[in-house]
Parts: C-alpha cells; sequence; structure tokens
C-alpha cells in the first residue's frame, strides 16, 4: 500500500463489512478526529478519523491503521476496470409483507439492492421500481414472483425472451451514465460541475488543482489558438466560426492514481471529427513481450528504469481542422473560439500522429523496433554484448540499459520531453515491483 500524507485522506472513501442482516454501507472520511498543524503527526498509528457512514446515516471512528487496511482492500476492487462501473441489480428480497411487519416500509415488498458503490441495502420495492422496472422484471421473473401480488405490474416486460434482453440493454445504457465511479477509494468526479462539488464536500481543492495543472500543461505546449469571443445565434450556432473549421466539444477524465495523486485530462469528442483511413491509435507492448524485456534485462544484468512522458500526444500537431467554444474550466477564455493545433488526446489521429514522432525520437537514438513487437524498440549496447530495450505502452516507457539515466536525460535535453517519475522500475502496468533480500526482481498485481 503506498504511503499517504494523513491530510489527504479526508474525502476518501471505502465499503464497510456486510451487517448481519445482508445491508452494506459504504463510509467516508470527512476530517480528523483531532485536528493538527503539522505535515505528519508524531504517532501517525494513534491518529483517529471521523467517519460518515452511510452517506449522513451515522457516524463512527476509525484510527489511521485501520484506514489504511480498508483503503487497502479497496484499492484491489478497483484493480479490475470492469468493476469501476456497476449496474445495480437485486440479490435479496423480503415479503410478502403487511403493515404490521417491522420490516415494512410502504411495500408489499423489500429488496436487497446491491448499489454501483457496492452497498448493499434492502429499500421498498415501489420505489424500485420507479426507477428501475426492468431490473426488477429481471428479478420476479428469476424468482417466479411475477403472479405475486405488487410484482404483476413487471409481466409487460417479460412477454418474450428477445424483448427482456431487449430492455436489460437499453436500461444498462441509461443508467451508465449516472453510475458513480471509485478509484482507490476516491469518487471520480463524472464532470467540472461535480468535480467542484467534491471539493466542496471533501473541504479541499485536489480536483481544482489537478484541473488547473492539466491546463496548464496545455497551455505550456501551445494547445490552442485563441481567436476571440465566440457569437452564438439563437439555434447555437457559432455565426464567426473560422471557415474550413469544424466544431468539437472537449471534456475533462479524472482518475485517481494507487498513490493518492488526484488527476484531470482534457480530452476531444473526436468521434464528432470525420473519420480518417490513418491509423487512430498509438501503439501499446503487450504484456508477454514486456516480460521478455525484463528477464533479457536481468540475464544481462541491465538496469531497469520506468518513465512516463507527460503529456505525450501534445508533443505532435494535429492537421484536422477543429475548434471548441472553451467552457467555465478555462476561467477568463471561457466562450472563447479555441482553434486545437495539437493532437489533442480524443482526436482520431493524435494516436497516429503521436506514435509517428515517437518513432523518430528512437531512430535518432539508435533503437529499431523488434519484428515480434514493434513497441519494444532494441539496439546494441556500447561494448557491443548485448543488446539494450525500450518497452513502449502509448506514454509509459519501460528502459532495460546499462545506463537508463542517460535515456532519460536525452529524452529531456534533446526533445524536450516533459518526464514524470523517472527512476528504477517500481510500478508499470498494473504491477508493482521489487527485490527480494537475494536481489531477485519481483512483479505482483498492485
Amino acid at each position: 500500500m503506498p504511503s499517504i500524507n494523513f491530510k489527504d485522506l479526508v474525502g476518501c472513501t471505502f465499503l464497510l463489512p456486510p451487517k448481519a442482516n445482508g445491508e452494506r454501507h459504504r463510509a467516508q472520511v470527512t476530517r480528523p478526529l483531532i485536528e493538527t498543524s503539522s505535515d505528519e503527526p508524531n504517532l501517525i498509528q494513534d491518529l483517529k478519523f471521523i467517519l460518515d457512514v452511510g452517506d449522513g446515516l451515522s457516524e463512527d471512528i476509525i484510527t489511521y491503521n485501520e484506514l489504511m487496511d480498508y483503503i487497502q482492500k479497496e484499492e484491489e476492487r478497483t484493480l479490475d476496470p470492469e468493476q469501476l462501473f456497476k449496474f445495480t441489480r437485486i440479490i435479496g428480497h423480503q415479503g410478502p409483507l403487511n403493515q404490521d411487519d417491522p420490516h415494512y416500509k410502504g411495500s408489499n415488498y423489500n429488496v436487497l439492492v446491491e448499489w454501483d458503490t457496492g452497498e448493499t441495502t434492502y429499500e421498498p420495492l415501489s420505489i424500485i421500481a420507479k426507477d428501475d422496472p426492468v431490473i426488477c422484471a429481471v428479478y420476479a421473473k428469476e424468482n417466479n414472483l411475477l403472479d405475486e401480488r405488487g410484482c404483476s405490474r413487471f409481466r409487460r416486460f417479460v412477454k418474450t425472451h428477445k424483448r427482456l434482453i431487449r430492455n436489460v440493454k437499453r436500461n444498462k445504457i441509461k443508467h451508465s451514465h449516472h453510475n458513480i465511479k471509485y478509484m482507490f477509494g476516491y469518487q471520480i468526479p463524472r464532470d467540472y460541475k461535480e468535480a467542484m462539488e467534491l471539493d466542496r464536500k471533501n473541504g479541499n481543492t485536489k480536483w481544482k488543482e489537478a484541473i488547473d495543472l492539466e491546463l496548464k500543461q496545455i497551455n505550456d505546449y501551445q494547445t490552442f489558438k485563441d481567436i476571440g469571443k465566440a457569437e452564438i445565434n439563437a439555434k447555437g450556432q457559432v455565426v464567426n466560426a473560422p471557415e474550413g473549421y469544424k466544431k468539437i466539444h472537449i471534456h475533462l477524465v479524472f482518475a485517481v492514481k494507487h498513490d493518492g495523486r488526484h488527476k484531470a485530462r482534457l480530452v476531444a469528442d473526436g468521434h464528432l471529427t470525420r473519420s480518417t483511413t490513418e491509423g487512430a491509435y498509438s501503439g501499446v507492448v503487450s504484456l508477454q513481450s514486456l516480460r521478455s524485456v525484463m528477464f533479457l534485462s536481468e540475464l544481462n544484468t541491465l538496469k531497469l528504469w520506468g518513465a512516463d512522458i507527460g503529456i505525450a500526444y501534445l508533443e505532435a500537431f494535429t492537421e484536422e481542422k477543429i475548434f471548441i467554444v472553451a467552457g467555465p474550466e478555462f476561467g477568463d477564455r471561457k466562450g472563447h473560439i479555441l482553434i486545437i493545433s495539437k493532437a489533442l488526446y480524443g482526436l482520431r489521429t493524435s494516436g497516429t500522429r503521436w506514435h509517428d514522432g515517437l518513432f523518430d525520437v528512437m531512430r535518432d537514438m539508435g533503437f529499431t523496433p523488434s519484428k515480434n513487437d514493434p513497441d519494444i524498440w532494441m539496439r546494441p549496447s556500447k561494448d557491443g554484448k548485448v543488446y539494450e530495450y525500450i518497452a513502449v505502452y502509448v506514454d509509459d516507457l519501460a528502459i532495460a540499459t546499462k545506463d537508463p539515466a542517460e535515456i532519460c536525460q536525452i529524452l529531456r535535453d534533446k526533445f524536450k520531453f516533459k518526464l514524470k517519475g523517472d527512476g528504477p522500475l517500481e510500478y508499470h502496468f498494473g504491477c508493482g515491483y521489487w527485490r527480494d533480500p537475494d536481489g531477485t526482481l519481483v512483479a505482483y498485481p498492485k
């Protein structure tokens, strides 16, 4: 588990163990029990935090070490990308119930719902049915409840198997835009407005700082050409749009890294532009090839480093003629027409433009692509005894050479790349790396 400053834990969320009745709630850290001005408490194991349980249902107190254990489990939950967005499902029910029953909540049945946050709670069927009648229909059919009082309303959804499957697919598409996403214990905002709301709720400015940093880097690369305020007519059309250019939209994508860093990335809605005959993707090394590089690195006593090329796509120019109208995240430039000049993430050809640029850089340093995997670059070492390698995963590099520090310095000084996290390989491609007491390299999922 990475070390996290105790102040950064405010706003972090995790799932509590299930209760005896099957309900499970999510807790959020609201503040330290005792405020301190120190960056690190003297006795970190004695630090305690106030928790908000079940979105205001109750409060609790937890120690630092207990909290870190929960975050470790939450991190393991979010390793699988498919688990970041989970559709609501029903996993149990109570009933039929009458008004005298202690579990009665205004409906003949209560259903045990697993929310997209991982929580499970009993809710009245009548309430859940208003939001997700298709999911209720599937559950009623699978549990032979369609003839029971309170469930007959779902028959129209399951008249035929094909109709039921079609309704389920429609329902998933509908709710995919509203599900809550968590990464490494932190709630991920869906847009700029929600990011600002989470900052306000958590009492910090982590998402604002992430957005500001992304836009600063975007501006440093001169990604946009500002041609002034947009004039928009009653139909929402930009009347002073540059001739020959197409208007598209952009949005922010948010994430939290394994060490708790909050990240924001500006992404273009490239699907709004015309299709291209060029390749649309940057290369990614296969896991098998990466393992081969690590094996050869150990066999030939090479040094193994990792490096991340910051804002990699913006190293290249785009040939697409497109512009945006700046939103509130652009501050003083809100409402201005910005022509996109660099290969912004999300554009159809950005991956290709970046890959072409990196190809030239690798060639200049004497590397050639492997015939087995073109995203493994190799060259003879200076003494000619072994080969050196660089494995490329879009903008993440795994460098296996005699002197990886020299490689990083060349990328910085000669090619002006902004490298981040360069040094001995500790985390790459979803795995952590360390050496055991006898010096053997160990890789493990993280």
